[in-house]
């Protein structure tokens, strides 16, 4: 069995919240030591979600990572992470504006000190155009790109997608690409690169339909629901319990003979308006109130199996213990123990994929606050226990 595949590249962190962490995870797990460069001065926000110093959030985003505690104010402590800097090969940071500019560690301070350093900045609207250093979070995100204005049902209000902010996953992974690419690049040339991600543009990247049609056809993408645009019935449907669903997608008249055989052969499936694909879109919402009567009589997993087992696509609307308790996501190892100090043995879930011919991830649990500082400081940079503990006297390990 082989080594993780980034065992030997070492990171930088100056990231937070979730699109910035969810990056340097990927890395982390794949084998990097990802130093969190944190402060007690202003913490992650996800550190100060409950329970404090180890709440899901934060213990899922920062697998395997060190964290050391640097107080930026001080030159002393910019000089440090000048010097870890200097012996990494990724140095990545998710701040608003120019903060690494104001450190001297910008791509430009940087690479004088390493030539083949590789920077990654991630931001909302990225370094460049009018928009640069402007705040934002998921939400402002969603509604700048488009998704929240045509998310919702016909008539009503927009609404943003998901429960989770879903722009800090898709920055996250074009991130981890972009870096991935980067370091190939420089095993080949030597050379760095600077990484400038925004997050709108890794949304906006999701609704090229979107963008499309509009360019082609001049269509607004307008609020449908769970409508498809070919699909028919194409919903999720009420069944029997007091929140439980299923979700059903029927692709052609050839899935629709076969729906109709599945649940009996009805008489409303001989109407005329429902004869064929176009006919059943155009009608859905009568064809949807004749589905749900079917379904209000069934359970969700039992309803799920039997249309799955003739060949359709459907799935049960899962809660999260439901999910917890899924054999296939059980199967395949997906959640993993945290094993935290602070949390215990609570599962979390893993990274969606598996590496044939190597270990399992680097999946040690996140790292408190300011953990590794004697690891870094005194193993790393080779300082003294006396002149570590005189920094944390001053408060510029802090």
């Amino acid at each position: 069995m082989q080594e993780l595949p980034l065992v030997g590249v070492r990171v930088l962190d100056f990231m937070q919240m979730w699109a910035g962490p969810h990056v340097s995870e990927w890395l982390s797990v794949m084998g990097a030591e990802v130093i969190k460069v944190e402060t007690s001065l202003r913490l992650d926000q996800q550190r100060l979600r409950r329970p404090p110093n180890g709440s899901g959030g934060f213990a899922a985003l920062n697998y395997g990572k060190k964290s050391v505690t640097l107080n930026m104010n001080q030159p002393k402590a910019i000089e440090l992470a000048k010097k870890l800097a200097g012996i990494s090969d990724v140095v990545a940071d998710n701040f608003g504006g120019p903060v690494m500019e104001k450190w001297g560690l910008s791509y430009a301070d940087l690479k004088k000190m390493k030539q083949d350093i590789i920077v990654y900045t991630g931001s909302g609207y990225g370094r460049t155009g009018p928009h640069q250093g402007l705040p934002a979070y998921a939400e402002i995100i969603s509604a700048y790109d488009g998704s929240t204005f045509a998310n919702g049902y016909p008539g009503g209000i927009p609404n943003t997608v998901g429960f989770n902010a879903w722009n800090d996953g898709a920055q996250a992974t074009h991130g981890v690409f972009a870096i991935l690419a980067a370091l190939y690049r420089r095993s080949r040339t030597g050379e760095g690169e600077y990484i400038d991600a925004a997050m709108i543009e890794a949304s906006a990247n999701f609704l090229s339909e979107l963008v499309m049609d509009y360019a082609l056809n001049g269509r607004v993408a307008e609020r449908v629901g769970n409508r498809d645009a070919i699909m028919a019935p194409h919903a999720g449907f009420r069944c029997k319990g007091d929140d439980d669903w299923v979700a059903i997608a029927i692709g052609d008249d050839e899935e629709w003979a076969t729906f109709c055989n599945v649940i009996g052969n009805p008489d409303w499936t001989k109407n005329e308006a429902f004869s064929d694909q176009l006919s059943r879109w155009k009608n859905q919402e009568d064809l949807n109130s004749h589905v749900t009567e079917w379904t209000r009589q069934h359970d969700h997993f039992e309803l799920m199996q039997l249309l799955q087992k003739a060949g359709l696509a459907a799935g049960a609307g899962w809660s999260t213990p439901q999910l917890l308790e899924d054999l296939q996501l059980r199967e395949r190892g997906f959640f993993v123990k945290a094993d935290h100090p602070v949390i215990g043995d609570a599962e979390l879930p893993g990274i969606p994929w598996h590496l044939s011919d190597s270990p399992k991830g680097n999946y040690r649990y996140s790292p408190l606050l300011g953990e590794h500082n004697e690891d870094i400081f005194g193993g790393l940079l080779g300082m003294s226990a006396h002149e570590i503990r005189q920094l944390i006297q001053d408060k510029i390990i802090f």
